[in-house]
């Protein structure tokens, strides 16, 4: 083993680490990371801090506390690192480290040592090991036992996090794979409340679970911390049965590399479906109205965000007014639905139209008809995508949502929804230029905007969230389908309002086209 060589790619990945924090997203990660441990302290402290662990432990429940302890800090360690990316980068693949004189057994050992080494990971070792050792000096356990549970549990915990980041990075490579792990990721976060009234009908899951609970990592390490027999000796046994499961599925994993997409050679089709879609602006605008429907369809953030737009409106409607209690009823959520849903599935690049362009930005200067009409192109189609939402959303409605059958609610609701379309439309396209960001166009998640940006995405969903209530409370009777003439009048005033904004956001484009240029390649 060259642990010379080891020692020289440790320390470069320490600077390597260190420039990452100081970056912008680096800061946002280190917030979140921070966030998640204040989350778990507090937790801690709300059931009764050090003073009730204590009691827990002198009265027998040793193992449940540490059991419960250790469960967090495992799947802790597991979201971080595989959200955030700590131990988990890609730095020094097996691509990268065949560059040094390495051979393969150490290039592997190599890429996991460093990962595991990585200040985050240590930061979980100190917390199982601070917790083998209290529960020691309290008397819970054996000091050598709660040291070998400690180091096998951190251990797979590593393992673990680095084969659910695989499959992450996996499933993200396929098509529509974005779109399948944020679906995943709202059902996670609907759990728990979906599950509540479902054990209070079956109290027998909790039994269920808690067997189930019983043969995990932090159980098998909680029993190794606090026994001093034989039991203990089974703790640390499942522990490695699992680490080795899970070293199998990596193994597997590594030698069986994603595959990559091969190019088809074909026969080059001009009349596809973008283009019969943008020959409907005509044919100065048209082509590239189709280009940016194809650049966008091929963003996976796009591709996730916008099929997603009409079921978040689904759990806006239902479970967002099951626990709040608008002043206005169920019209009221359901207005604030429709205002939100129309900007809501372009929002995130209507605001920063050429913010993914990168250096193609230039090419858009070199256009017969001008970069503007690129700028008006790109804006024409986030509104035709936004506005193809209205109606699938009005015919939902009218068909689930428990309400009287009123055509004045459906009229109401729409127009709302065409008042958004067309008022957060015209703001984002001074965002687009007064506040431009260069995105990554290969990246899934993240938040890569600006603070306009993100003035105009967060901040307008929030009060289109709230607003209606604070004005059905301030003035009862007020939002209701007796009055669906006021929000027909409001969308002809948003429309004028687009489409003066369009024209005078066209003249300013062309006067900052070159600072846009310099900022899309990275040149600022």
């Amino acid at each position: 083993m060259n642990f010379q060589l080891i020692g020289v790619l440790i320390r470069l990945r320490y600077k390597l680490l260190w420039a990452k924090t100081r970056t912008r997203n680096g800061k946002i990660a280190l917030f979140f990371a921070g966030y998640l441990l204040l989350a778990m302290v507090a937790m801690l402290l709300s059931l009764g801090g050090v003073g009730a662990g204590m009691t827990a432990i002198r009265s027998g429940k040793a193992m449940l506390v540490a059991g419960a302890l250790l469960g967090g800090i495992y799947a802790q360690a597991i979201v971080a690192s595989v959200v955030l990316g700590f131990g988990m980068t890609a730095i020094f693949s097996e691509t990268e480290l065949r560059r040094y004189p390495v051979r393969a057994l150490e290039r592997r050992l190599t890429r996991h040592f460093i990962g595991i080494v990585d200040p985050y990971w240590l930061l979980f070792l100190t917390l199982d090991l601070g917790l083998a050792f209290g529960l020691y000096l309290f008397g819970a356990g054996s000091f050598w036992l709660g040291l070998i549970a400690a180091l096998l549990l951190f251990c797979s915990n590593y393992v673990a996090a680095r084969v659910l980041g695989m499959l992450v990075d996996r499933l993200m490579m396929k098509k529509g794979g974005s779109a399948i792990m944020l679906v995943c990721i709202m059902m996670l976060g609907l759990l728990p409340a979906t599950l509540g009234p479902v054990i209070r009908k079956n109290p027998r899951i909790l039994d269920a679970a808690a067997r189930l609970w019983q043969s995990t990592p932090p159980a098998g390490a909680a029993v190794a911390m606090t026994q001093s027999n034989l039991a203990a000796v089974s703790g640390l046994g499942l522990i490695l049965l699992w680490m080795a499961a899970l070293l199998a599925v990596l193994v597997v994993l590594e030698r069986r590399p994603p595959k990559t997409r091969v190019a088809q050679a074909g026969k080059v089709a001009w009349e596809s479906p973008f283009d019969r879609i943008g020959a409907v602006f005509g044919p100065q605008t048209g082509p590239l109205v189709a280009f940016w429907l194809r650049f966008y369809s091929r963003h996976n953030r796009f591709r996730t965000i916008y099929p997603l737009a009409l079921p978040l409106a689904a759990f806006l409607q239902f479970f967002y007014g099951r626990q709040v209690h608008a002043a206005g009823g169920t019209f009221t959520i359901s207005l604030s639905v429709f205002l939100i849903l129309g900007f809501i599935g372009t929002s995130q690049f209507a605001v920063n139209q050429f913010g993914y362009v990168g250096g193609g930005f230039r090419r858009f200067l070199l256009l017969p008809t001008g970069a503007a009409t690129a700028f008006r192109a790109g804006s024409y189609m986030f509104v035709m995508l936004s506005a193809a939402l209205i109606l699938p959303a009005a015919i939902l409605w009218s068909l689930f949502v428990p309400a009287r059958f009123d055509p004045r609610a459906i009229a109401m609701l729409v127009a709302a929804s065409v008042t958004s379309l067309f008022f957060f439309h015209g703001i984002a396209l001074w965002t687009s230029l007064l506040g431009p960001r260069r995105g990554n166009y290969n990246q899934s998640f993240g938040n890569d905007l600006s603070f306009a940006g993100n003035i105009v995405v967060i901040g307008g969903m929030l009060s289109l969230l709230f607003l209606p209530q604070l004005a059905a409370k301030q003035w009862p009777g007020a939002l209701t389908p007796y009055y669906w003439w006021a929000a027909a009048v409001a969308a002809p005033l948003a429309a004028v309002f687009y489409f003066t904004s369009l024209h005078f956001a066209t003249a300013l484009f062309r006067a900052k086209r070159e600072s846009l240029m310099v900022l899309l390649e990275g040149k600022s």
